[in-house]
C-alpha cells in the first residue's frame, strides 16, 4: 500500500471524527470509551483470564486502529490490575489520522489516560518512515506497569489488512473493528477471516460490535464457535467467539 494521508478524509462532528471514505464514524463520544470496554475487554472475558494466571503472557489482535481508543481502554484496565501479566497488542491502520485527529479523542474523553505530546510524536515519525519506505511499517511503543514491572507492548503496523496480518503472530483474543462490514468489506473479506483464522490457536476468542449474519457463518464456516449477545447501548446484538 502505497502512504498517502490523504486517504483518511475526516470530518469532525461535535469532536467526532467521521471518515469520509468509509463514512462510519471513528468511536461514539457518548459512552464510547464504555462502549469499547463492553465489546472488546468483557466480550472476550478478558479481565477473567488476566486474573486466572493461567499465561505468562497474553497476546491481542486488533483489526482497525483508528484513533487507539480500543488500545488506551485496554492498557488502562491493565494498568490498574495489582499484578498483570505482560501484553503484546498488535494492530493495524491502512488510513493513519493526522495529530489534530487523534487528539480530538483527549477531548471527547477528558480525564483518561490518552495520546501525550511524546506518544502523537513518536506516532508521527513511524508515519513519516512508513511515508518514505512502505517497508518500513511498525510503531512499537512500550509502557511499563508500576507494581508488577511488566510491560505492555504495542505493535501498530501501518498498509493493507492482508500485508499486515502476515506480521501478527498466533494471538489470544481478537479484536474486529474495522467499521462496518458493509462500509468496509476488505476488512471481512473471507481472505481476511481466513488469516484470522491462520493467526487464532484452539481457544482464541474474538469479539465484534458487528451482528451480521454471514460474518457469524463465515466465522464458524473457519472453526469459531459464534454467540450473539446483548449489543452496548441501544445495539441489539453483537457477536463473540471462540477457535475450536
Amino acid at each position: 500500500m502505497k502512504p498517502n494521508r490523504s486517504q483518511a478524509a475526516i470530518e469532525l462532528k461535535e469532536g467526532v471524527p467521521i471518515s469520509l471514505s468509509f463514512g462510519d464514524v471513528y468511536f461514539s463520544k457518548e459512552g464510547g470509551w464504555e462502549e469499547s470496554r463492553y465489546v472488546f475487554l468483557e466480550g472476550n472475558r478478558i479481565p477473567e483470564f488476566l486474573s486466572s494466571g493461567s499465561k505468562n503472557i497474553y497476546q491481542i489482535g486488533e483489526l482497525g486502529f483508528g484513533t487507539g481508543l480500543n488500545f488506551f481502554v485496554t492498557l488502562a484496565f491493565w494498568y490498574n490490575l495489582q499484578n498483570p501479566p505482560p501484553i503484546h497488542f498488535y494492530s493495524l491502520e491502512g488510513f493513519p489520522l493526522p495529530i489534530e485527529i487523534l487528539q480530538s479523542l483527549n477531548l471527547s474523553f477528558p480525564g483518561k489516560p490518552l495520546w501525550t505530546e511524546t506518544l502523537l510524536g513518536d506516532y508521527e515519525k513511524a508515519f513519516e518512515r512508513w511515508e518514505k519506505n512502505p517497508i518500513d511499517r511498525i510503531w512499537k511503543t512500550e509502557t511499563l506497569h508500576p507494581q508488577s514491572k511488566n510491560i505492555f507492548t504495542l505493535e501498530l503496523l501501518f498498509g493493507d489488512v492482508l500485508d499486515c496480518l502476515d506480521y501478527f503472530p498466533s494471538v489470544d483474543f481478537w479484536y474486529l473493528d474495522g467499521f462496518s462490514p458493509k462500509k468496509n468489506p476488505m476488512m471481512w473479506s473471507e481472505e481476511t477471516l481466513t488469516k484470522i483464522k491462520t493467526h487464532s490457536q484452539v481457544g482464541t476468542r474474538l469479539a465484534t460490535f458487528t451482528a451480521a449474519g454471514f460474518i457469524r457463518r463465515n466465522l464458524e464456516g473457519l472453526g469459531f464457535q459464534i454467540q450473539k449477545q446483548k449489543g452496548f447501548g441501544k445495539k441489539r446484538e453483537m457477536l463473540t467467539g471462540v477457535f475450536l
